[in-house]
């Protein structure tokens, strides 16, 4: 009895070290945002192959706004810097007792890579993954980027033309009330 479950124990610590050595089963990593609402982040992958890596964040205001750009770095061999990764993906999902459900996302490629989610977030757990591959047999890279957590604020032009709108409907309600004036 007891060495049967010893074995099933060391199986199961052989299967997770193989799956934490081939990087199937990677970490998530929590973003820290500085003052003005920035966030650094990125990985470095020893192998060939594909990633998918996840970070999270904390959106503690009523209504934000978030937005990211990112890069993939280039591997030196012999004389030429060539693109290693290919990123081919990023998508925004957001976390509820343990449950991600992904959010529409728009991610662009097109010479420099952003990516946000379509709709303002509310206060709550997020976070986003980025999918790829490196491109070049045998070898290893890294990749970065920044997100941008900004409160949507209104403007101040939104909040003179709410109190014009407002003056104007009491000064039609005071003139409608007022017999004289009529």
């Amino acid at each position: 009895m007891k060495k049967a479950l010893f074995s099933k124990v060391a199986g199961s610590l052989l299967l997770s070290a193989g799956l934490l050595a081939s990087g199937v089963a990677a970490a998530d990593t929590t973003l820290t945002f500085d003052a003005a609402g920035n966030a650094t982040f990125g990985m470095t992958h020893a192998t060939t192959g594909s990633y998918t890596d996840t970070f999270l964040f904390s959106v503690s205001d009523a209504l934000a706004s978030a937005s990211g750009t990112a890069v993939a770095g280039k591997t030196k061999i012999d004389t030429a810097r060539l693109a290693n990764y290919g990123i081919t993906d990023i998508t925004f999902f957001s976390e509820v007792g343990g449950v991600r459900t992904n959010l529409a996302t728009t991610f662009d490629a097109d010479g420099s890579i952003s990516f946000f989610p379509e709709a303002d977030l509310v206060a709550g757990n997020y976070g986003f993954t980025v999918t790829g591959n490196t491109l070049l047999s045998g070898k290893g890279g890294s990749y970065a980027g920044n997100l941008n957590l900004v409160s949507a604020v209104p403007e101040p032009t939104t909040y003179a033309m709410l109190g014009l709108g407002l003056g104007m409907l009491a000064f039609t309600a005071r003139r409608k009330a007022n017999n004289k004036l009529g």
